[in-house]
């Protein structure tokens, strides 16, 4: 644009933009971010610390706070006693009465044995009072999760146990299997 002789110049200083120019500094260019498999690998090994210990963390309070532990002792004469169980297979499925026993060991019940039923092809999970303390064959029921129906009473003393479990083909319902 030429200037008009009529119009007078402006002498008030510099425009804006001329002012923003002056004063501020130019900004450096950012710099792309370059991933590398070292720094994708060390913090893909912190994530998964860090999930780990999450899990752990969510487990400690599922098993001490949300579902308290089942006491394994009953009070008998006078004195505490461990519960003495043992574990019988009647679902037909191999191993399952280790997976119960190490679960009922890891809550400090006391597994003396652990075999196949005679019958394997019992339907309901049951828990069977043998020294004639029915609180001792309730507390393992409820360490396992069966239903208080299915706790009875056959008095053996020959077994030399306080309970017998008899796992039914509805073990996948209960505790061990949660």
């Amino acid at each position: 644009m030429v200037n008009d002789p009529e119009q007078p110049l402006n002498d008030a200083g510099p425009q804006p933009d001329e002012t923003r120019q002056q004063s501020e500094p130019p900004k450096p260019k950012k710099k792309p971010i370059r991933l590398s498999w070292r720094w994708v690998g060390s913090n893909g090994v912190i994530l998964l610390f860090g999930l780990v210990v999450l899990f752990l963390i969510w487990s400690f309070v599922h098993r001490m706070f949300i579902e308290p532990p089942v006491n394994p002792e009953i009070e008998q004469g006078g004195k505490a006693h461990t519960i003495q169980l043992d574990v019988q297979n009647g679902s037909g499925v191999q191993r399952l009465g280790q997976r119960f026993t190490d679960y009922l060991r890891a809550r400090g019940f006391d597994v003396v044995e652990a075999g196949n039923y005679k019958d394997s092809k019992v339907e309901q999970t049951r828990v069977i009072d043998r020294a004639g303390h029915m609180e001792a064959a309730q507390q393992v029921a409820e360490a396992l999760g069966v239903a208080k129906t299915n706790v009875v009473q056959q008095i053996d003393r020959n077994a030399f146990l306080d309970v017998t479990v008899v796992i039914g083909k509805d073990y996948r319902l209960l505790k061990p299997f949660k």
